[in-house]
């Protein structure tokens, strides 16, 4: 049996005249990974089929291409195990993620995190009643970010959000993060109640955020982000103004 999927799967596996898609059956314990190396080479991440049938699981890290061929990607992290394999119904698997630069790789940079994204695709089987009838099955990769974190940073990252400097820019939000930890903002609201699209801010970054029309320049904001765990944690801060 060829046990080799390829990103062809990311969409869709198995077209037979169809209407009718799967339900990926297959979870990931937790929404984000960290790698500390203070802690040591190695992490691990947890899948579990919560579905009643088996299911063909492939996983890989990319550095940020959604659409990269998982054979093509190439990171500084090993997956134990790594081949594509059946998770029985009902069972665990648990993934090794291990950092180790190949010789002819730079190593990552030792002063800030960086971040990549653990992926797991999730193939279901044919449905054994499926003769005779139109069928979509579509193959569900879970993305989720991967944070490798160098030992011996300074501060901590439970502090990293309230480190943002906020600053009223013309018709824009100015956010400047000083600190060598990503911070994932969820959600931004305004005094008036009115959101603002947010994302992830990494390490020196500096970002605009753009009010709505109409909106002034406020003189806190109040936001959440997430933590290590993808927990939402509130935050007011401070606008200052040039």
């Amino acid at each position: 049996m060829n046990m080799r999927i390829t990103s062809r799967a990311f969409a869709l596996v198995t077209l037979l005249l169809a209407s009718h898609a799967s339900l990926a059956a297959v979870t990931l314990q937790g929404t984000r990974i960290v790698h500390d190396a203070g802690k040591g080479r190695d992490v691990t991440v947890k899948a579990s089929n919560g579905g009643d049938q088996p299911a063909m699981v492939q996983v890989w890290v990319d550095a940020g291409d959604s659409h990269a061929r998982p054979e093509n990607v190439r990171t500084p992290f090993r997956l134990t195990p790594a081949d594509p394999r059946l998770l029985q119904a009902h069972q665990g698997q648990a993934y090794r993620i291990t950092y180790a630069p190949r010789p002819s790789e730079a190593p990552l940079p030792t002063d800030r995190e960086s971040v990549f994204y653990f992926n797991l695709l999730d193939i279901p089987p044919k449905p054994t009643d499926a003769a005779g009838k139109n069928l979509l099955q579509f193959a569900v990769r879970t993305r989720v970010k991967l944070f490798h974190r160098p030992a011996g940073l300074p501060g901590n990252a439970r502090d990293a959000a309230a480190a943002l400097v906020w600053t009223g820019a013309g018709n824009a939000l100015q956010v400047t993060n000083p600190t060598a930890y990503h911070v994932t903002l969820s959600t931004l609201t305004l005094a008036d109640g009115r959101k603002v699209e947010v994302d992830m801010i990494a390490p020196g970054q500096q970002v605009r955020y753009a009010l709505p029309a109409g909106a002034p320049m406020p003189a806190k904001v109040t936001f959440q982000w997430l933590d290590d765990y993808g927990t939402p944690r509130d935050q007011q801060a401070t606008v200052s103004t040039p």
